[in-house]
């Protein structure tokens, strides 16, 4: 009960949020939301505000108004550049989570709960004042009991419950719009709210973020040009995470400072490069890496900080990828298409010439520019933008790595203008392509699957045997994809509904039918009579 009149507190603050922003959807359909626009429209100012500012820039500010939960979401949508409009998805990309920090006492409660023991036991010194604060956690240097100096991550207390509930306002808002808006169906919006929710709850898992960093600390530990905090383990847990300090300045200062001892040369193509070293070499990648989470070492190399979001990318999909660029930088558009078709994102009964076409007019006039002014993020969100047309298959992880991709070339492009990014990013993708297509990666390719060949057929008689006994015991199971699962569930709703609509109008016209052969007054059966006799009528053409 407690719960429910939370939510209802909850989503009443919000639709005033959202509303005086006016960025309801459905508007146009329903008579209250306009009422609502219409109303905190009242005010002059709100007015002015409205007539000042895009919609895009409207929704980013509500967001960040509606906090924590929603700038994250917003975050989360900047990646899906395929489903939104080019504006609101820029806005997205400037979503700000900088909170004012909350106590030092609430601090060393969270650590001392956390670690299970006291502040002054687990590090010698620990300064009061966090040196960053963001929306779920804020962050302390301090030195542990054998002199290293650490950053301290601190999660926010009570922003769990405020995440939880939050969540379940966006699954509620997503059952209005798959319900309501037909014309937005293909974005999907509840499996959308749900990958948002598995996302930040593991970005609230400090021992996720934990691991992630780890591997990152694995794949460049003998690096030149990229540096990863090591994680102390023993001073970590779910909502509290140590790591190693890193004596830099984010790179957003290095543009504005006077520091004439780090090369802006050398700093963009560390970013560039490291990228594609994440990408092509480890297939684990960076997938948050906005100006706050990269700092610049003395020496011009960068360092990378807050792992909360990752994204990986197959090898297969690497040799898509790779084959992808090279057939757009040739200008080769028929091997684009091809790539496309082998890689399973447009269906066998797609017609090529038509989708070599579509890729023509993405690729000139990016191809078409100088070569220091390519962008790869560009040509990717370009290409991205025809999936609509050709009901191309998603690719999360595409989509993940064309923002990351857009996000860097900004930050390298402010520090060096002439950067080139297809010149650093081009022999680092061929040797791998050497390396993974030539006669040694074919040997390994084949090693492997000689060692899955041969686990399969260690195993064989087992699987063999599991399949029988489940065959003789009625115990096989089916399983379905959550999509097709998703469409059942929503026209068995709907079949439901217009069942009921049916019952409902056609128990009022047999009731009243009764009344009027009991010799009632026609002013008590009439009118259940005509509206029973018009729902039932409406309720069997919805059926048909």
């Amino acid at each position: 009960m407690i719960d429910t009149i939370r939510n209802i507190v909850r989503l009443t603050s919000m639709l005033g949020v959202v509303a005086r922003h006016e960025v309801l959807p459905m508007a146009e359909h329903y008579l209250p939301i306009r009422l609502l626009h219409w109303f905190f429209g009242m005010s002059p100012s709100v007015r002015r505000y409205r007539r000042q500012n895009s919609l895009g820039v409207r929704l980013r500010e509500a967001l960040e108004q509606l906090g924590p939960t929603f700038i994250k979401f917003g975050q989360a949508l900047s990646t899906r550049m395929d489903a939104l409009p080019d504006d609101i998805g820029q806005e997205m990309k400037k979503l700000q989570d900088a909170v004012p920090p909350f106590p030092f006492e609430q601090v060393r409660k969270t650590v001392e709960k956390n670690l299970g023991k006291s502040l002054e036991e687990l590090f010698l010194k620990f300064d009061p004042e966090p040196v960053a604060s963001a929306s779920i956690a804020q962050v302390h240097h301090a030195i542990t009991r054998d002199g290293h100096e650490v950053a301290v991550k601190v999660q926010r207390p009570g922003i769990l419950e405020k995440v939880e509930g939050d969540i379940r306002v966006l699954f509620f808002l997503a059952r209005i719009i798959e319900n309501h808006i037909p014309d937005w169906e293909r974005f999907r919006a509840k499996r959308v709210v749900d990958e948002f929710a598995n996302t930040i709850r593991e970005e609230m898992n400090f021992h996720t973020e934990a691991s992630r960093a780890q591997q990152f600390y694995k794949n460049f530990r003998n690096d030149p040009v990229l540096q990863v905090p090591q994680v102390y383990w023993g001073l970590t847990s779910t909502r509290v995470l140590t790591m190693e300090w890193i004596n830099g300045i984010p790179i957003d200062d290095l543009v504005h400072s006077d520091n004439k001892t780090i090369d802006p040369e050398l700093v963009a193509k560390n970013v560039v490069t490291s990228f594609f070293k994440q990408v092509f070499r480890d297939g684990y990648f960076h997938a948050d890496q906005h100006p706050g989470n990269i700092f610049v070492k003395p020496d011009g190399t960068i360092a990378l900080l807050d792992f909360g979001i990752v994204s990986q990318v197959s090898i297969q999909t690497r040799v898509w990828l790779a084959e992808m660029l090279s057939g757009f930088l040739m200008r080769d558009y028929e091997k684009v298409a091809r790539v496309h078709l082998d890689a399973g994102y447009i269906t066998p009964e797609t017609n090529m010439e038509e989708f070599e076409e579509a890729c023509r007019q993405v690729g000139e006039p990016i191809f078409g520019q100088p070569l220091k002014q390519i962008s790869v993020a560009r040509l990717l969100a370009q290409l991205f933008k025809v999936t609509e047309q050709f009901q191309m298959v998603v690719q999360p992880q595409l989509l993940m790595l064309q923002k990351t991709l857009f996000t860097l070339e900004g930050v390298g492009r402010e520090i060096n203008p002439d950067l080139n990014v297809w010149l650093l990013a081009e022999p680092l993708v061929r040797d791998w392509m050497k390396e993974n297509l030539g006669p040694r990666g074919k040997i390994r390719s084949f090693r492997r699957q000689m060692e899955h060949f041969s686990y399969a057929m260690t195993h064989f008689p087992d699987l063999a045997f599991d399949t029988l006994e489940r065959l003789t015991h009625d115990r096989m199971q089916v399983r379905i994809h959550p999509a097709s699962l998703d469409r059942l569930e929503k026209r068995i709703n709907n079949a439901v509904q217009k069942q009921g609509t049916a019952i409902v109008g056609g128990s009022l016209f047999i009731g009243s039918a009764i009344m009027a052969a009991a010799h009632f007054s026609p002013f008590l059966f009439g009118p259940p009579m005509a509206l029973g006799l018009f729902y039932a009528l409406r309720g069997m053409r919805m059926l048909k």
